[in-house]
């Protein structure tokens, strides 16, 4: 497939310029066929969609490991970005005295739970922006012997500034600590290896550039950190259960599957299999460049029209997301409504206007959004 074929998939751009994939996939035709089909299970023939449940699970998984570079087995699927996050957190020994580097952009559920009982010792320290990226320098000023993880967004949401993961994975491990990576702001829209990268711990989302279903996440552990007892119980697709005469012993599995505690959302899985599978199709390289072309494209005409784009402009260091600096909270609102009333549909927050084009959109997408920008700018 090619980036026009995918586009002919979605209808919303039919009548509208949607880039807003940093916060919600719309459905392509093919999502629509795979949820009427699993309905159509569900009502009529149940057992036959519960006795297949676990191809269907096994086939998503297979198809985001290839993704991003890991082993199947390395995966392990959840409901949110939130829920890996969590586990990561759970699979790393919060030593007295320990130290955890975030970056300015940490989502609450990749900071939050270092503060909640048995981890609240935990010092948290923060790196800011400078120039509005991330140095590693200033990482590395942050880290010391005592630091055990370094937890980062690949992509910022704020900014769009993204890491190089290498370079980032061999500072952190230099001192010993694992590096966590929330990639819902990159995974489905750049290339990703996990193994080449030196990834510890992986989280993402499906809903958003892996053009999935809300209620479906991601974890990626290292396998060299999957050998610790899951930190939840499992429910039988976890564990082996041996049954010898009179008891029953209960073993986890290996891999990521000890993680797993029960069926998962057989409905969002069926939903994102077909957004995982077009990406395949394309081909990672094929959707980045495209996303790149079209992320730069649109920073470039921002900035002939003097405005403040605070997402960088060398390819390296962006993503899909594009972010201006608006004259304040209210500007952004206004904004971000007036576009919406002429079919562009971006996104807004504390004084940010942002724009996420993803593989299906095009320059002619940008190209409305900038129109309708140049207008509401003359109000």
């Amino acid at each position: 497939m090619n980036p026009k074929e995918v586009r002919d998939l979605f209808p919303v751009l039919k009548s509208r310029a949607y880039m807003f994939s940093g916060g919600i996939a719309p459905n392509t035709t093919r999502t629509l066929e795979a949820i009427e089909d699993f309905n159509n299970k569900l009502t009529n023939d149940p057992g036959e969609l519960y006795r297949t449940a676990r191809e269907d699970f096994d086939i998503v998984r297979r198809l985001f490991a290839d993704l991003i570079g890991a082993d199947e087995d390395e995966i392990a699927i959840t409901d949110s970005t939130g829920a890996g996050s969590n586990l990561a957190i759970d699979l790393i020994d919060p030593t007295p005295g320990s130290n955890v580097v975030f970056d300015a952009s940490a989502y609450p559920s990749a900071a939050f739970p270092w503060m909640l009982p048995g981890r609240d010792h935990v010092e948290r320290r923060f790196v800011s922006y400078r120039d509005r990226v991330v140095h590693l320098e200033d990482i590395a000023a942050a880290m010391d012997d005592n630091t055990i993880a370094v937890s980062v967004s690949h992509v910022s949401q704020e900014t769009g500034f993204r890491y190089d993961l290498s370079e980032l994975a061999k500072l952190t491990h230099k001192y010993g600590a694992v590096l966590c990576v929330d990639a819902m702001q990159s995974a489905g829209a750049l290339c990703i290896d996990v193994h080449d990268e030196d990834i510890d711990f992986l989280a993402t989302g499906a809903m958003k550039w892996l053009m999935g279903s809300a209620g479906v996440g991601f974890f990626y552990a290292a396998r060299r950190h999957l050998d610790r007892m899951p930190p939840h119980a499992g429910g039988p697709g976890a564990v082996r259960d041996k049954r010898p005469w009179g008891e029953r012993e209960f073993m986890p599995l290996p891999g990521a599957d000890r993680l797993h505690i029960g069926m998962p959302n057989l409905l969002g899985l069926a939903a994102t299999r077909p957004g995982l599978e077009i990406l395949h199709e394309l081909g990672m390289e094929t959707v980045e460049a495209h996303v790149l072309d079209l992320s730069g494209y649109c920073i470039s005409q921002l900035r002939e029209r003097g405005l403040t784009v605070v997402t960088p402009f060398e390819e390296k260091d962006r993503a899909g997301i594009v972010s201006i600096q608006m004259k304040s909270d209210e500007d952004a609102l206004n904004a971000d409504e007036f576009l919406t009333s002429q079919g562009v549909d971006a996104y807004h927050a504390e004084g940010i206007l942002r724009v996420d084009p993803h593989v299906f959109n095009n320059r002619d997408d940008i190209d409305r959004f900038l129109k309708g920008l140049d207008e509401y700018l003359k109000l």
